[in-house]
């Protein structure tokens, strides 16, 4: 969302699709992980490692090109910022963290969501982020937001010159 304010998205031109992936990869792992009972929702995806080797793969991957690599790994590292808790095995395996396979994720995730103030919050405050950026860029088709995660003015992050 901090890419989607108008003095920044004026001054940097950050690759979307990169920045969305990032953000979005540890939840999808990890939500894999959890709903095959292989373990908790916030598990190895949600590590600094887990970053470390996702950013690797992904440099060696594009050969270097650091306008995809590095707004994924800021999606990544502000995914991880936004999780932080005491249940964030961020250390793995440097500090030992017990995943906890759970044999009703989605019955534990409703009734944390209502009963826990702070992850309805996180949740509350990613889903106005989204229509913010949905209302902001006027994306009221899926047509739009797919030419909206491809457009990056220069397709890499880059102070402008005004």
């Amino acid at each position: 969302m901090i890419c989607e304010i108008p003095i920044v998205k004026e001054r940097f031109s950050i690759n979307r699709f990169a920045l969305v992936i990032g953000s979005l990869l540890p939840d999808i792992i990890d939500k894999l992980i959890l709903f095959m009972n292989l373990g908790s929702g916030r598990g190895y995806a949600h590590t600094l490692l887990f970053v470390f080797f996702a950013f690797i793969i992904l440099f060696i991957f594009t050969k270097g090109d650091t306008s995809v690599s590095n707004p994924f790994l800021m999606g990544l590292l502000i995914h991880l910022l936004l999780d932080l808790g005491p249940n964030l095995p961020l250390f793995w395996p440097f500090i030992s963290y017990d995943f906890i396979i759970n044999d009703d994720p989605i019955g534990d995730w409703i009734t944390t969501l209502f009963t826990n103030p702070l992850v309805l919050t996180t949740e509350i405050i990613g889903l106005g982020s989204l229509l913010f950026i949905i209302y902001n860029n006027k994306l009221y088709g899926i047509t739009l937001i797919i030419n909206f995660l491809r457009t990056n003015n220069q397709n890499r992050i880059e102070k402008t010159n005004n």
